[in-house]
């Protein structure tokens, strides 16, 4: 065998590693294997699903002991909790972040771990407001949106679980209907009895995030918010579908 044929494997090697190196970085897939709205490279697993549920509910909660100055006013209803709270569970955990907080109740997992914002193919559109599988182009198109209301995000973002709210887990969503007022109201599950929400009226009309358990929420003077089976306004328990 000769010198050149000796080379030839070397150098056929050398070729497919630079060919390798060349390659561009990996798109995330627009595949949407269950059908439900939202990409595969948008949906947490493992150790993560609780993660999210935990930061969620901890950033929800901190909007209590004194609303972020980046929660712009024009936002702050129980939607915009929701939101808000979704995006800063999926941000960066820098310590720009953590010095915004007045008050963060510590969480009791890490950050989540797949991704944080801007998120794969949808960037800050993390909501979807319209049926049908995840396609490419539906941020373009406006099926995907980075506000909404509690109506589209439990219609197309979330899941029901159910109407008994012993079923909640931490990060969960509690959902109202206001048929006079023809409006939703949410709350957000933080475990152990507690709920967190924003009264809905603008800063102009008073409006605040409360923290209640669940008891004192079924002596509300209007029976709409209480978390009962009996109670045809309570519409009941909300996973997100990142979750689920």
């Amino acid at each position: 065998m000769t010198f050149r044929a000796l080379l030839r494997p070397v150098l056929l090697g050398l070729l497919a590693s630079a060919a390798a190196l060349a390659l561009p970085l990996p798109v995330s897939s627009a595949l949407d294997s269950d059908h439900d709205g939202y990409p595969d490279a948008l949906e947490l697993v493992g150790s993560d699903r609780a993660s999210f549920a935990d930061w969620f509910a901890s950033v929800a909660q901190s909007q209590y002991y004194g609303m972020n100055a980046d929660w712009k006013p024009e936002t702050r209803d129980c939607s915009g909790l929701l939101r808000y709270a979704y995006f800063n569970a999926l941000s960066a955990h820098t310590p720009a972040w953590y010095a915004k907080f007045r008050y963060l109740p510590p969480p009791q997992t890490p950050p989540v771990r797949a991704y944080h914002l801007p998120a794969p193919l949808v960037r800050y559109s993390l909501f979807r407001v319209a049926a049908g599988d995840y396609r490419s182009g539906d941020v373009e198109a406006g099926r995907m949106v980075g506000r909404t209301t509690v109506q589209y995000l439990i219609q197309y973002s979330a899941v029901f679980v159910s109407r008994d709210p012993a079923r909640a887990r931490r990060g969960d969503l509690l959902i109202f209907l206001r048929p006079e007022l023809r409006a939703y109201h949410s709350m957000v599950y933080l475990g152990g009895g507690l709920v967190v929400y924003h009264t809905g009226a603008s800063p102009a009309e008073g409006g605040q995030v409360r923290l209640v358990t669940l008891a004192t929420l079924m002596r509300h003077p209007d029976a709409a918010f209480h978390p009962t089976l009996s109670n045809r306004n309570f519409l009941g328990v909300y996973r997100w579908k990142i979750l689920d």
